[in-house]
């Protein structure tokens, strides 16, 4: 079973869910269809397996093929039927949750000479599964096995707005060394949703790829206490223009959104098209060349995503902002606070799980 990272006092800001989903988005495929398409490639990624790290694997520092948290730790492999011996998860053979959620996302991005702008409501301009996780469904018995404060169990956690409200560097500069990751959100991503920490802690609190762990959505999403979030290579549904041009597998992937220390994150192709792999990346999941950057063709740091752990940010190597309502660390033992029961927010002494 897993447990959440932990969340801080202004977690959930404004909680204020739709009664019913919004109409005029576009149809969602059936998670069946969506396999078939990751399979084809087609929706800008061919990645169909995830390569996990194995039991024993620090989170403790900086390096390749893991993240570096500040809370330190090692990592655990679960025991998943889509998982084999050597830690490759067939995204084919686990659980999507399914069903159709849209949702009315707001985001709007402004910029000055030095400081970029996000603010919105949280929500992905996407469909979603549905959340709460529907019982007879294949993902439910795996949210369900997980205990959440204030719900029957992880499978009853909605999606809902929260205020999205963060300012980073529009240039920003690499820093001689690496910064620890110490909140659950690493980025915001173009479509709408944050891209968070991929570590969660099981019933033990021993730290977990959460993609190894859960059943995701088509978009590599899912809430935790209740704002919707991206795990893994999340840019396969984030529209046709993350995706790129026709002839997208012979150019670099497109932005699709930007980490909390200013610099872009971007799909799995590199500059040759190809998907890029740990070894051509940095112990952050980034490297430096040649980029398009506010409308000019720029060589700068930046991260991808791919299909080998951490899949996106595994450090920064920017200076991190804050950002208001996310959570600090991931292992702390957090007991019920009475002064904030049904106050609706998570508090020091308050803890949900993931």
């Amino acid at each position: 079973m897993l447990k959440p990272v932990a969340v801080a006092a202004s977690a959930v800001c404004v909680l204020l869910g739709p009664a019913t989903p919004p109409a005029g988005s576009a149809a969602v495929p059936h998670p069946a269809r969506a396999a078939t398409n990751a399979r084809s490639g087609a929706g800008g990624s061919p990645i169909t397996r995830l390569h996990t790290p194995p039991t024993g694997t620090s989170i403790a520092s900086p390096a390749r093929n893991t993240l570096y948290a500040c809370q330190g730790g090692t990592l655990t492999r679960p025991d998943r039927p889509w998982i084999d011996a050597h830690g490759v998860i067939d995204v084919l053979k686990r659980p999507f949750v399914s069903g159709t959620m849209r949702w009315h996302s707001k985001l709007r991005v402004t910029t000055t000479a030095t400081k970029r702008h996000f603010k919105g409501n949280g929500l992905p301009d996407r469909p979603t599964g549905h959340f709460p996780v529907r019982k007879g469904t294949p993902a439910y018995k795996y949210y369900a096995e997980i205990p959440a404060h204030g719900y029957p169990n992880a499978a009853a956690i909605p999606i809902k707005p929260w205020n999205l409200d963060v300012t980073v560097p529009r240039n920003p500069a690499v820093e001689a060394t690496p910064t620890c990751i110490d909140q659950l959100t690493t980025g915001m991503a173009l479509a709408g949703g944050t891209f968070h920490l991929e570590v969660a802690t099981d019933a033990e609190d021993r730290p977990v790829d959460p993609n190894a762990a859960l059943p995701l959505d088509r978009c590599w999403g899912h809430p935790y206490a209740t704002q919707y979030h991206y795990h893994g290579p999340s840019q396969t549904c984030f529209g046709k223009a993350s995706r790129g041009p026709a002839n997208a597998r012979t150019r670099h992937s497109p932005l699709v959104g930007y980490a909390i220390d200013g610099f872009g994150i971007y799909g799995p192709r590199g500059e040759d098209g190809k998907i890029v792999r740990n070894r051509d990346l940095d112990v952050c999941h980034g490297h430096t060349h040649a980029i398009m950057w506010d409308g000019k063709k720029v060589v700068r740091y930046h991260y991808h995503l791919n299909g080998e752990y951490p899949y996106s940010i595994g450090c920064f190597r920017g200076k991190p902002v804050t950002v208001p309502g996310s959570g600090h660390g991931w292992c702390h033992q957090w007991k019920p606070d009475p002064a904030a029961a049904g106050s609706g927010v998570e508090s020091p002494g308050r803890r949900r799980r993931h």
